[in-house]
């Protein structure tokens, strides 16, 4: 071609030729790529970071604490296996229904006994309360109740009345009354549990007996092996409730 030829691309301006376009898909493949191995070798970093870690805090212990650890995770081990061992045995106990009748039984047991409708005896105390000018309250009472519940007495009686959840104490013409019947001097409380844990509740400084003290009345409080409660609450017959079904 010559000088005063002009190619036919020359002419045109620089906006209008053909121009190559670049290929998106290699360079975001290719950076996929490059994420994936840096992914790789960032996990690879984190594991023998706490692989390490790990290697340096046993190798610090001794051998004595190395033993020691040793035996206490075997013990643990040996623990939990028993303990598997004896919920898998009642499980199976309870699922073939051979304690069934023995866990009812128990059951009721125990509802009566918190409801106070059979009599019962065990170790606990005896409290004699000698009122003679009728000073004692029925605040007084409700006082001696709850601290023999909140030492964790089982059976409370006061002058052949049972004393359960439903137990009232209110001040009557004739004197203090619990549960609607008037109770006369000496008061006697009779009360089934740890006899030391209820003698020391019932003794302290400011305590039941010290209300009563404080009263005008005199009190003295006997551990015994053995407490007999004989009176029992007759239970009435729900008028409404019924129970539910079990639909298992």
């Amino acid at each position: 071609m010559s000088n005063d030829e002009v190619s036919h691309d020359q002419g045109k301006p620089e906006n209008d030729r053909p121009r190559s376009v670049p290929d998106g898909r290699g360079e975001s493949l290719r950076a996929r790529i490059l994420i994936g191995v840096m992914c790789v070798l960032l996990g690879i970093a984190i594991v023998a970071q706490v692989r390490q870690t790990q290697g340096d805090e046993f190798s610090s212990l001794r051998q004595d604490d190395l033993v020691r650890l040793l035996d206490e995770v075997t013990q643990r081990n040996e623990e939990l296996a028993a303990e598997g061992d004896e919920l898998r045995a009642q499980r199976s106990s309870l699922q073939s229904g051979s304690n069934a009748r023995q866990f009812a039984e128990d059951y009721l047991t125990l509802q009566e006994i918190l409801a106070g409708t059979v009599p019962v005896e065990g170790p606990g105390v005896v409290v004699e309360v000698d009122d003679p000018d009728g000073e004692v309250s029925a605040q007084t009472m409700v006082h001696m109740l709850e601290e023999l519940r909140n030492a964790g007495a089982e059976s409370v009686e006061v002058s052949g009345v049972r004393l359960t959840a439903t137990a009232s104490f209110t001040d009557g013409p004739d004197g203090v009354m619990a549960n609607g019947e008037t109770l006369t001097s000496p008061y006697e409380w009779r009360a089934i549990g740890n006899p030391q844990t209820l003698s020391v509740a019932l003794d302290i400084p400011g305590g039941a007996l010290a209300g009563f003290r404080n009263a005008g009345a005199s009190a003295t409080m006997v551990e015994r092996d053995l407490v007999q409660i004989t009176a029992v609450v007759q239970v009435e017959e729900p008028e409404y409730a019924v129970p539910v079904d079990d639909e298992d």
